[in-house]
């Protein structure tokens, strides 16, 4: 069963594995085509993270204090998120200036809007083109947090397990289905909410597996299940040249599986040096996009960066490095200020 109160390095170290090889998608498409390195599929894995870390920590709690949690969410997502925002519009304007080109359309009042909000990716309201374009996810699992996430606080309790499990597979199928169909835009609108949604219901329903059964499996099969998950990740696209959408419905119990097993991948993933990895792994994710702006206009202007392997050897350390000074600098200062202004008016901590 799932010890509630311990910090669970391994999830941490999964979440900087995720971001790193969102990273490495992106290096890799620079020279067009890819070596199969995903990233769609990790942004699932990162929705399905979030459903159960969150659950973790705050349902574990005797009460929920929604404004607590509200100054929290805010605290880690806003600074980083509006930071990044505002200097790929920058380094897009700059390039505009230097190049003589006329501003791009998508730098504009509304969609600053939209970005201030953390709309630019929801139903609605949302735009094709945001100005951090990896910020997408950031956007609707925003909403989730509001929308979602109290409902399962408030009525989560009085669903069977069973009947959660049913409504989460349905939900699952359906919603892999879509993508697979190629019936809409899966980083756009209702699509797009509709990952964040489902990944973060399944990291509840997790979560609540965990907390309420004797789960457990062996050290082999979990290394097994694990080294299995993250092959069909990348030989999905090989074979049927398609994410992997197939694996939603598994994604919440690959991270329960991490979350209760002692084996050689769990160890790996709460190694220091991965641990560490998923620390900065938010920085990683946001700040990658700004890097990846900067080397282009490197590239085009004073020293050519040639092949994917070039883009990606530049591009991870870079962007590592990057990640590790605003994780210093920004992410984890701005935390601790808010927490400190929020101290006085809550009894809930920054999590």
């Amino acid at each position: 069963m799932l010890e509630v109160g311990r910090d669970i390095k391994q999830l941490t170290g999964l979440r900087g594995v995720a971001a790193l090889a969102v990273v490495f998608h992106h290096a890799s498409t620079q020279e067009g085509g890819e070596w199969y390195l995903r990233g769609q599929p990790m942004v699932d894995i990162f929705f399905a993270l979030s459903g159960f870390v969150i659950s973790y920590v705050y349902l574990s709690k005797d009460k929920f204090d929604l404004r607590a949690f509200a100054v929290a969410r805010f605290a880690r997502i806003y600074p980083l998120h509006a930071m990044t925002a505002l200097a790929m519009a920058a380094a897009v304007l700059a390039y505009a200036e230097i190049s003589g080109q006329r501003w791009p359309d998508h730098i504009n009042t509304l969609q600053a809007l939209r970005e201030a909000t953390l709309t630019m990716a929801m139903p609605l309201a949302g735009a094709e083109k945001l100005w951090n374009y990896t910020a997408w996810s950031v956007s609707v699992e925003w909403w989730v947090y509001f929308s979602l996430f109290p409902l399962l606080v408030a009525y989560g309790k009085s669903i069977s397990k069973m009947r959660a499990i049913l409504i989460f597979l349905v939900a699952s199928a359906v919603l892999a289905f879509v993508l697979h169909a190629e019936l809409g835009k899966p980083t756009r609108s209702w699509l797009a909410f509709a990952r964040a949604a489902v990944g973060f219901g399944g990291g509840w329903l997790a979560y609540r597996i965990g907390t309420t059964s004797p789960f457990q499996i062996s050290a082999r099969l979990a290394d097994v299940l694990i080294a299995a998950v993250f092959l069909t990740i990348y030989l999905a696209y090989v074979v049927i040249d398609q994410d992997a959408w197939f694996l939603i419905p598994v994604y919440p119990m690959f991270i329960l599986v991490i979350a209760t097993s002692d084996s050689r991948a769990t160890r790996l993933l709460r190694s220091r040096p991965v641990v560490w990895l998923g620390n900065i792994s938010f920085s990683l994710y946001l700040i990658h996009p700004v890097i990846l702006n900067v080397l282009e206009a490197v590239d085009a202007k004073i020293v050519p960066i040639e092949g994917r392997l070039q883009w990606i050897v530049v591009v991870i350390p870079c962007s590592i490095a990057a990640s590790a000074i605003t994780y210093a600098l920004l992410e984890t200062p701005a935390r601790r200020l808010l927490q400190r202004w929020a101290a006085p008016r809550s009894s809930g901590s920054i999590a």
